[in-house]
């Protein structure tokens, strides 16, 4: 059975996620520009929350359509299948060990274990070979991802926005 979008879930989230991104902007807007850089902390929070509200509006948008036209999920479950809807996760431990690797990320910036780049580079791998079931070739794409992205968002953070960024102690 092919399984089909809530529009009335999708309303709820679109909203939710515009209210908290709508928060965002309304707790940046008193922020200071920055004494040492051109934009200093406000503009990244601002867009990242704008262009949620943006892609929301979308979903929202195309979720009232598919309501207005009638598409009803609920009446097309009862007759299609007695699924309730709910769809498992392919691989359960793969769910939990992303959660746990983004808390021991988290923790490890925190408590400064490593330079920014080597930790978000340990981080990245791990993260996509775990997420590719650790299939040999994908191992290699994955090395090469995490690098570039670990050591360029490293370069781009402290280069270009002047983001003073979480160093190892040592």
């Amino acid at each position: 059975m092919q399984s089909r979008p809530d529009p009335v879930l999708d309303i709820a989230l679109a909203v939710f996620l515009i209210a908290i991104a709508a928060a965002f902007l309304w707790e940046t807007r008193n922020i200071p520009p920055g004494i040492f850089e051109p934009l200093g902390s406000a503009p990244v929070p601002q867009a990242t929350a704008s262009v949620l509200i943006l892609l929301c509006l979308t979903v929202l948008l195309r979720a009232l359509v598919r309501l207005r036209r009638g598409d009803d999920p609920v009446q097309h479950s009862h007759t299609e299948s007695k699924d309730d809807g709910v769809v498992a996760p392919e691989n359960p431990l793969a769910v939990i060990a992303t959660g746990i690797l983004t808390v021991a990320y988290v923790l490890a910036l925190s408590a400064r274990v490593a330079d920014f780049a080597l930790v978000t580079t340990v981080f990245l791998f791990a993260l996509i070979a775990i997420l590719a079931r650790f299939e040999r070739r994908a191992l290699v794409l994955a090395a090469i991802i995490a690098v570039a992205m670990g050591y360029g968002c490293q370069y781009v953070f402290t280069e270009i926005f002047v983001v003073d960024l979480p160093s190892g102690q040592g």
